[in-house]
């Protein structure tokens, strides 16, 4: 059995916690469609309203991504992933899953090429952030056929 299988039929939410930012994508109810939701600064309110948005949305789960390797310069931002997944599942009965972030905002630099973005839209680091957490978010749904 699948141990995802009781998020199907919910909208989830997937943030993409960087140093200075934090993108954030959520998915339909039938998880056809992830969408690039908004991105908010890492600052101390940031947590309130992820939480604000998760209830709004009423979202099943929270995906955050996470990279997998981790080297010295990822090391501080694993444990800043890692405390914004315990500050959450402090404040909210629904489920806080890490997930690969691997290459998510390369993958979103691409996709925005893709699409025909300009360069200008292209260097927003903003867009990139929530089409990163877009990308995080399907490829939950993909690895765990969700």
């Amino acid at each position: 059995m699948n141990m995802y299988e009781h998020l199907k039929g919910k909208r989830l939410l997937a943030l993409d916690i960087g140093k200075k930012r934090i993108g954030i994508a959520v998915c339909d109810m039938l998880h056809i469609t992830t969408t690039p939701l908004l991105t908010l600064e890492n600052t101390q309110a940031a947590l309130q309203e992820i939480i604000a948005i998760a209830k709004n949305e009423q979202v099943g789960a929270i995906i955050i991504g996470i990279p997998s390797e981790s080297t010295g310069q990822q090391n501080a931002i694993i444990k800043e992933i890692t405390k914004y997944q315990r500050s959450l599942m402090n404040e909210l009965t629904i489920d806080i899953i890490l997930q690969d972030e691997s290459f998510s905002s390369k993958r979103a630099v691409e996709s925005l090429i893709a699409s025909g973005r300009t360069k200008t839209h292209r260097k927003d680091k903003s867009m990139i952030d929530k089409a990163a957490a877009a990308i995080i978010l399907r490829s939950f749904l993909d690895e765990h056929d969700v």
